[in-house]
């Protein structure tokens, strides 16, 4: 930069430290400002320099963690909605299914916020549920039919397993003890024919289910040595199925009990399908609890008795190509100790996903025809003045008497007949399961419903009867079981 001399402002030559027309001092330039020219610099960039932008690195981390909270959000809500709905769909099954033992009931409606732990539990069992590998089953299905062979005698059985034996089961659920009666057909050659006839009832959210009778066909050959056991019914279902018993024990696996005290056995389930059903299984080696007999309450022959049987127990487990369940269960049996005919008197599955921990399926009443039935009521009368019956069955909540009332009904008109001096009061009892009121009223429409048909169909003076009930208030056995219900559930007979 040119530089003047501030004596007489002559141009002053480059380098010189005196003006050299005046001779006055030159005074040095100032330096230049580093920081200055840096920003001017910085301003005037060259064409071509690549301009500085601030780092993107912030906006695609800030997005990606905006994107896996909505994704983890997602999945966790499609985790809750699973189990939910895997929930809904083991309740549905279970109340369409009237042989399962409904001890345990699930109600999907009021599942409460703390139980997201049991909804994973439930995703995950759906998510398992499609490496069921198992082929769908129909009932249009065409049928293996069964070889010859033989069933085992049932001479000197204490409970005969032939033709008009009838086993009377129950499960039970909210509102009642729903209970169906299975009664032997036929026994032939081949195979056992059974029909299953299954009360009314309403499920855990209060729907009333009218289910249809099923008949099922299991081979003799399957009674002498399978090892799948089988308590379900479903209209879906095949009716004849292979390698599955109902209702008892193999020959082989009862023999195994007695011999070594051991068996293996698989419970055999099934899931719905679409067009079918898919079997299920869980099996273990049931091991005896005690080493000798135990006793069982039963009702025989409308007689209150105790049944000698072998109770046991044991781990299941599942196979591999079959939905696991979260945690495992324990089968336990209380199997009649009777080599003619091992009935499965009792049949538990312990797991808190099935039932609440108390899947059970229970027989809690038996009647087998006999050669010279004796009117035990009757007899009763006689010796106690005071007879009970469990023979006499009436509609879900109703007073209506139901056809299988009639032998029963029959026994009363010929006691009443053949002592022309008598006078009865009949008495009806309920089980606790309702409200006090309720069953007060109930039990006393139902004796009413006793003497009205003793009266219209079978001719006894009215005069001759009297009428009341006691609901729940005079129980004879615990009402904490399915067993004791059933025993409370009665009509007794009192003569005057």
């Amino acid at each position: 930069m040119a530089q003047l001399c501030v004596s007489c402002g002559k141009l002053l030559e480059p380098g010189v430290h005196y003006c050299s027309s005046c001779g006055a001092a030159v005074a040095s330039p100032p330096p230049q400002n580093p920081s200055v020219a840096s920003t001017s610099a910085d301003r005037f960039q060259p064409v071509g320099m690549p301009q500085r932008r601030r780092s993107v690195l912030p906006k695609v981390l800030g997005f990606a963690l905006v994107f896996i909270l909505i994704v983890g959000a997602l999945v966790v809500g499609g985790m809750v909605y699973s189990g939910k709905k895997v929930r809904e769909k083991a309740l549905a099954v279970t109340q369409s299914t009237p042989g399962h033992a409904n001890d345990k009931r699930v109600d999907s409606a009021k599942q409460e916020p703390e139980d997201i732990g049991k909804a994973f539990q439930g995703m995950l069992s759906e998510l398992n549920a499609t490496h069921n590998l198992n082929p769908v089953l129909s009932s249009n299905d065409p049928v293996t039919p069964c070889s010859t062979s033989t069933f085992a005698a049932q001479e000197g059985a204490k409970v005969p397993f032939k033709p008009g034996t009838v086993l009377t089961t129950a499960w039970g659920i909210k509102y009642q003890d729903a209970e169906a009666r299975n009664t032997i057909d036929s026994v032939d050659e081949a195979m056992v024919t059974t029909t299953t006839a299954y009360q009314d009832y309403k499920d855990d959210n209060g729907k009333m289910h009218k289910p249809q009778p099923i008949t099922n066909q299991n081979c003799n050959s399957d009674y002498q040595s399978a090892t799948g056991y089988l308590t379900g019914n479903f209209k879906k279902m095949p009716r004849l199925m292979h390698d599955i018993t109902r209702f008892r024990l193999s020959n082989k696996s009862f023999q195994e009990i007695k011999s070594s005290g051991q068996t293996n056995l698989q419970y055999v389930d099934f899931e719905d399908a679409p067009n079918g059903i898919r079997l299920t299984h869980e099996g273990g080696l049931f091991t005896r609890v005690e080493p000798q007999d135990v006793q069982y309450p039963m009702i025989v022959n409308d007689q209150s008795v105790d049944l000698p049987v072998i109770h046991l127990m044991a781990p299941m487990t599942v196979p591999d190509n079959e939905p696991q369940p979260a945690t495992q269960s324990v089968g336990e049996l209380f199997v009649l100790d009777d080599a003619a005919d091992p009935l499965v008197l009792n049949f538990r599955l312990k797991n808190p996903l099935y039932h609440n921990g108390n899947f059970r399926l229970e027989i809690i009443k038996i009647s087998f025809p006999v050669a010279k039935p004796e009117n035990v009521l009757e007899k009763q009368l006689i010796k106690e003045k005071r007879a009970v019956t469990y023979g006499i069955y009436f509609d879900f909540n109703e007073e209506t008497l139901k056809p299988e009332s009639e032998p029963v009904l029959k026994e009363i008109a010929q006691a009443l007949t053949d002592n022309p001096n008598w006078k009865l009061t009949v008495e009806g009892h309920t089980d606790n399961i309702g409200g006090d009121t309720y069953n007060l009223e109930l039990s006393k429409r139902r004796a009413a419903s006793v003497k009205q048909a003793l009266v219209t169909k079978y001719n006894i003076a009215p005069d001759r009867l009297l009428t009341g009930g006691y609901g729940a208030s005079r129980p004879v056995e615990s009402n904490d079981t399915l067993e004791g219900r059933a025993r409370n559930r009665r009509v007794e007979l009192l003569r005057e």
